[in-house]
């Protein structure tokens, strides 16, 4: 098999992504100061089939769970230099022989940093998405059902083109 003379160089999406990860985190802490001051003190998190809460918690035990999971999740898949010092046979992604065998190692990086940190940034959104929702509910007392298919019909959805175009950009040319 000839090896490329050329290197492949990830274009500037990457940095995109990190961007994105970096601007949905904000957002995410932009909603939890909002939802501080706009929820009661005891927040409905779980709901039966019609709609109608079943389930309470605290607002600071609600947000005890979701700032340090919606936050650092993000932040430890953004973290490029931990995904470095893995070894090889740790990282799962297609086509991984045909990149280490050519010595693209930091392509194959390039391209899984960018699928973390932009699945980081769709967590990150759909934490904040949640906590919108449990806030509305805590308005209107019952759950329509759109609140929860809509924001997680979304996130699967870019997650799974993130996916795709991940597996599209590490398939070798033939």
């Amino acid at each position: 098999m000839p090896f490329s003379a050329q290197p492949h160089r990830n274009p500037p999406s990457e940095i995109a992504a990190l961007i994105f990860a970096v601007a949905s985190i904000l957002v995410l802490l932009g909603v939890c100061v909002w939802f501080w001051g706009q929820a009661p003190d005891n927040v409905a998190t779980h709901f039966d089939s019609g709609g109608q809460p079943d389930d309470w918690t605290s607002k600071a035990g609600l947000l005890g769970i979701f700032v340090p999971v919606g936050v650092g999740l993000p932040v430890l898949m953004s973290i490029r230099p931990l995904f470095e010092k893995l070894p090889a046979p740790l990282i799962n992604a297609p086509h991984k022989e045909y990149w280490l065998e050519r010595d693209e190692k930091t392509y194959l990086l390039d391209c899984l940093m960018e699928l973390l940190r932009f699945t980081a940034g769709l967590t990150a959104l759909l934490i904040a998405a949640i906590l919108v929702i449990i806030a509305e509910v805590a308005r209107s007392a019952t759950m329509s059902e759109w609140l929860t298919f809509v924001p997680t019909a979304i996130f699967l959805a870019a997650t799974g083109l993130a996916v795709w175009r991940f597996y599209r950009r590490l398939t070798p040319t033939r």
